[in-house]
């Protein structure tokens, strides 16, 4: 059996390589966790883009609109719970609790009725976005055809109206926005058998 000994000039040799690397490490670890990072907020467009509260584009308030009117009036029975749920995700915190009561209190006139509502959404052009202070206004106008128990109930033009506050994105709400207020006007309209 033979004993390795390191020389005095070898050990040092060691040690400064050892230090040089930690501190080579050290250095790269703190540049990159100071370095900037971007803010990819709207999903579905074709490029990221870095978007601050007060600049989120018209494109981002009509998709997000959008989408929100989809999950609120198009459900059926087996598929609103789970749909109530989801659209809690995008309601402002400080609405939270009556958004909550009042979708549960539709989810169960749903279940019990056997409803079906049907919502024919416009495109996003004919959408409309009004900036009011730093919240958005978004109006759209769709076909909403409800149904009780298989028989056609109403066919009604809707128009929704949603008051929309930036808020921080998050992987619930990617989109960084929140409803704080929401209006719809109903307008019966004449469907193809001619009832109204």
């Amino acid at each position: 059996m033979t004993l390795m000994t390191f020389s005095p000039r070898r050990t040092l040799l060691a040690i400064a390589a050892l230090l040089a690397a930690t501190l080579s490490l050290s250095v790269a670890l703190t540049v990159v966790a100071l370095r900037p990072r971007e803010v990819v907020v709207v999903p579905g467009v074709r490029e990221s883009q870095v978007v601050l509260p007060e600049e989120v584009p018209s494109d981002a308030v009509k998709r997000f609109g959008l989408l929100y009117l989809r999950y609120f009036d198009s459900y059926l029975p087996q598929t609103v719970e789970e749909q109530s749920n989801h659209l809690l995700r995008f309601v402002a915190r400080e609405r939270l609790e009556e958004a909550q009561r009042a979708l549960s209190e539709r989810a169960s006139y749903v279940l019990r009725a056997k409803e079906v509502s049907h919502l024919a959404l416009p495109l996003p052009a004919s959408c409309a976005v009004e900036r009011v202070g730093h919240r958005f206004r978004f109006t759209a106008t769709a076909i909403r055809t409800t149904y009780i128990a298989g028989e056609r109930k109403t066919v009604a033009r809707v128009t929704y109206m949603l008051d929309l506050a930036p808020d921080l994105p998050s992987e619930e709400d990617p989109y960084g926005l929140v409803v704080v207020g929401q209006s719809m006007k109903q307008e019966p309209i004449e469907d193809p058998d001619g009832k109204r």
